[in-house]
């Protein structure tokens, strides 16, 4: 009986081998066919690319990571460093673009890629391919504006292609960029049909390709005024080009309703990532703050002399008598200078809340770049028309979102307080009355540095092209006392693409990886 039973044992063993062996000879891929979540999705959801892109980009910031946000800010003034000094005193260390490719370009490249392979009708049920292909280039070219701006040369018609072999991506000419920039805005912008099915993912203007047609033409203006030291004639390359986007029938960014601006929601795991820094560690600047009252002392970096009610809104102390702390000193030479930590106020609340919106371009900066404009002869603009919109627009959107913000999806409001409008058009007129004594230029250049107020890479980018406003050094400075003219390429490039890298470092002036070095259109 044990011998039957032993007998009957050993054949099940025998076919059960038997069975395992067959099954194994087929070519079988267990990662693939066993491992799978059955409730997983297995195929590309381009509406997720695209909504993480734009998410992604309105949430690069971190502690670790100021090379992503807090970098510009300090050096742009707009902040002082209380005790951790390294960025605001020039410490001249690797950046990082990691997030821009991975995480946001990659994405829109897949999109781009899909919609241009004759995509199936389950693919454009996510949006039409005109639409989808339109706002992810108008995007990328916003994030590669961001990249080359502060790095200089970078990777752009080879970068995110490993599937086709490319791991190591050449570093495109800046002016190459540019271009491509350019015809990509271009591009996305005259792809965009509002008769067709709209993008689904945008969380920026949420399937409005009108309003995305009217930001394509806006950051054109942006983007040609960034090539001036490059193309300064009346008749040249930039002036063409942005006098081709103003007059596009799309139009440009002219409300508040049209701008565009990320939609936090720290409720659905997308909170404003200034929160991720600690406010111990930060004060308004003291030069933005005298600048803002008109002051006439040294820590006035600007032509104005008129009190300015936008410091009530920027400062926590939400007065007029805010104390700024003095910009880039380390602690010994801060005491050593006279200056103290004690009594001065941060950044307001409203600004660096976890629900706290931010902006991505908006009416007022498009008319002060409209103002620049003019003042260069490149439009028939009246300089003061323009320039005065641009302020009051500006008054404008601050009261919309930082005022009556009913901040529905945070745990507190920050929000609230006296509308600054009421002043809008006063001060206005006195800063447009300024440009008789200290010329148009001038002015408008300080009046976008006000404006774009935490926008730190389009106000750093501003500074380094037109000199205004007038920032001096830190007087700490570990780099030789130059206000960095952009940021170190990242550490990885230098060990793991270094043939690409080395011939990158070649577009810089001079040439070498440093903080003090020129971009192209800064040279």
């Amino acid at each position: 009986m044990k011998k039957q039973l032993l007998n009957k044992l050993n054949k099940i063993v025998f076919y059960s081998l038997l069975i395992g062996i067959t099954v194994s000879c087929n070519d079988e891929n267990y990662a693939e066919d066993f491992n799978k979540d059955q409730y997983g999705i297995y195929t590309a959801n381009y509406k997720s690319l695209l909504a993480g892109a734009i998410m992604n980009f309105g949430q690069n910031a971190g502690e670790r990571s100021n090379a992503y946000l807090m970098m510009p800010v300090l050096f742009s003034q707009y902040q002082s460093q209380v005790v951790y000094t390294t960025e605001q005193t020039y410490g001249d260390t690797p950046g990082t673009w990691g997030r821009y490719y991975t995480n946001q370009i990659a994405n829109l490249n897949a999109i781009i890629s899909a919609y241009s392979n004759n995509p199936s009708s389950e693919i454009l049920l996510q949006g039409s391919a005109e639409n989808m292909i339109g706002v992810s280039k108008i995007f990328r070219a916003i994030i590669m504006k961001r990249v080359t701006d502060t790095y200089g040369d970078a990777p752009f018609s080879e970068a995110t292609q490993a599937t086709s072999g490319i791991l190591l991506p050449k570093y495109d000419k800046q002016q190459v960029v540019y271009e491509s920039i350019i015809a990509d805005l271009k591009s996305g912008r005259d792809m965009l049909n509002s008769s067709s099915t709209s993008p689904i993912g945008d969380i920026l203007y949420y399937g409005d390709v009108n309003k995305w047609k009217k930001l394509a033409n806006s950051v054109l203006l942006q983007a040609t005024l960034q090539l001036s030291k490059k193309y300064p004639s009346a008749t040249g390359y930039a002036a063409t080009e942005f006098n081709s986007a103003l007059s596009n029938s799309a139009g440009v960014i002219e409300t508040v309703a049209d701008e565009a601006w990320f939609t936090i929601s720290p409720t659905n795991s997308y909170p404003n990532p200034y929160s991720d820094f600690r406010s111990a560690d930060y004060r308004i600047s003291r030069e933005l703050v005298e600048s803002l009252k008109g002051s006439s002392n040294i820590f006035n970096k600007t032509s104005n002399h008129t009190p300015d009610t936008r410091l009530t809104l920027y400062a926590n102390s939400g007065t007029m008598s805010a104390v700024g702390l003095p910009y880039g000193y380390n602690s010994n030479d801060l005491a050593a200078a006279g200056y103290s930590t004690s009594g001065v106020t941060t950044v307001n609340v409203k600004f660096r809340s976890n629900s706290s919106p931010i902006n991505l371009m908006t009416a007022g900066y498009t008319y002060l770049n409209r103002a620049e404009a003019a003042a260069k002869g490149w439009t028939g603009e009246i300089v003061s028309n323009v320039l005065s919109k641009g302020i009051i627009l500006n008054y404008n959107t601050l009261d919309d979102h930082y005022v009556l913000n009913a901040n529905p999806s945070g745990s507190s409001n920050p929000f609230g307080g006296t509308k600054i409008t009421p002043n809008a058009a006063a001060y206005a007129g006195a800063r447009v009355a300024d440009i008789v004594t200290f010329g148009a230029e001038r002015v408008i250049g300080e009046e976008k540095w006000i404006a774009l107020f935490m926008n730190g890479f389009d106000a750093w980018a501003e500074f380094r092209r037109t000199g205004y406003p007038a920032l001096l050094p830190a007087p700490s400075a570990v780099n030789g006392g130059v206000i960095p003219r952009r940021i170190r390429y990242p550490i990885e490039e230098v060990n793991f693409n270094n043939s690409n890298y080395l011939k990158g470092v070649q577009g810089l002036s001079p040439a070498e990886d440093k903080n003090t070095s020129k971009v192209w259109w800064d040279q």
